[in-house]
């Protein structure tokens, strides 16, 4: 699948979301462009391909590649602002690159707290870039104001599980007036109760999170971390002004993701809120579940959907073991099975 234009979601009259590489379209990303009245932004302005284990052709993959490179470009092209959460290769593009950084305000992850990899990548990238933005702004936990649109970042948040080796990302929250959009990027679920306490409280319009990373697990269903993003999506789901939820990126590298989000659909079908990745809202299948029709499967031979019934189950074991705290089976209960 190739879209022949950016996925658009509109917000209101005064928001609208351009979904520019995604990995539901093919390929490695997460780049958005916001659009206001007051001001054009593009979030996470990169994209890589997917690896081997995605069941495209290689070439396939490497031509999706190079259209998306370009779209991101494009995006770039008629934004102000860019916005780079943090210093994986699929969220920013890491060469001097004229035509994404000329004359461009970033806003950035500080890369004081990150690991030492990233440390040097952020270093080595901005000093490739020196003389092209207009300027480069910390962005972590602060907010910006540009006419009547808001702008504000999370503080740092884990990527994943508390300590985990990814380090941190920041979230972004645009709004105008009534309208706000949130954006993820990489909180890889969300795991971390924090992350989602943050998305909760902000309570958005519409958000674009991440999903967890299942495609690194043979049988996801018995994943902890993955049991606790589906209570965190569902928990995001029943907050009273969501309208539309956009769940993708990792998520949409494993053609088993509608069996593992299955209790995720039921709970977005019974509130009536907008969810999918971001190919499916634009009425089109994920790149991955058409690969998978077509070229057949590159992994995962034996591993189980997650029903209601096997989820609880693996969550008391999880408990009995002293793998999980109590809250957990609590939350499960008020956010996946209560109506």
């Amino acid at each position: 699948m190739n879209f022949k234009d950016p996925v658009i979601i509109r917000e209101g009259p005064a928001l609208t979301m351009h979904c520019i590489a995604f990995d539901s379209f093919g390929v490695k990303g997460m780049c958005t462009r916001i659009e206001t009245p007051d001001v054009v932004a593009t979030i996470d302005p990169g994209v890589s391909a997917q690896t081997a284990e995605f069941p495209l052709p290689e070439e396939q993959r490497r031509q999706l590649l190079t259209d998306y490179q370009q779209r991101v470009r494009e995006s770039c092209a008629r934004s102000q602002i860019l916005i780079i959460s943090h210093y994986h290769l699929d969220h920013f593009v890491d060469s001097r690159d004229p035509e994404i950084y000329s004359g461009k305000v970033i806003f950035a992850k500080a890369i004081d707290d990150l690991p030492q990899k990233q440390q040097e990548t952020a270093r080595r990238f901005f000093k490739t870039i020196d003389g092209l933005p207009k300027e480069i702004i910390w962005a972590d936990g602060r907010r910006f104001k540009f006419k009547k649109t808001e702008i504000g970042f999370s503080p740092p948040l884990w990527h994943g599980q508390a300590q985990a080796e990814p380090g941190k990302v920041i979230m972004t929250d645009i709004r105008r007036g009534k309208e706000s959009i949130l954006i993820s990027s990489d909180v890889a679920g969300p795991v971390d109760p924090k992350v989602t306490e943050t998305i909760c409280r902000l309570n958005p319009r519409q958000a674009v999170i991440d999903g967890y990373p299942s495609f690194l697990q043979s049988n996801p269903s018995t994943d902890i971390d993955l049991l606790k993003s589906i209570i965190n999506l569902c928990r995001i789901l029943s907050l009273s002004a969501l309208k539309t939820l956009v769940l993708d990126h990792h998520l949409a590298r494993d053609y088993r993701y509608p069996a593992l989000y299955k209790l995720v659909y039921a709970k977005a079908k019974k509130l009536k809120k907008k969810f999918g990745t971001a190919a499916e809202l634009n009425g089109q299948n994920t790149v991955v579940l058409e690969a998978l029709k077509n070229y057949g499967t590159t992994r995962w031979h034996r591993w189980q959907p997650i029903e209601l019934e096997t989820a609880r189950t693996n969550l008391e074991k999880a408990l009995t073991s002293g793998k999980l705290t109590p809250e957990w089976l609590t939350l499960f209960d008020r956010w996946v099975l209560s109506e």
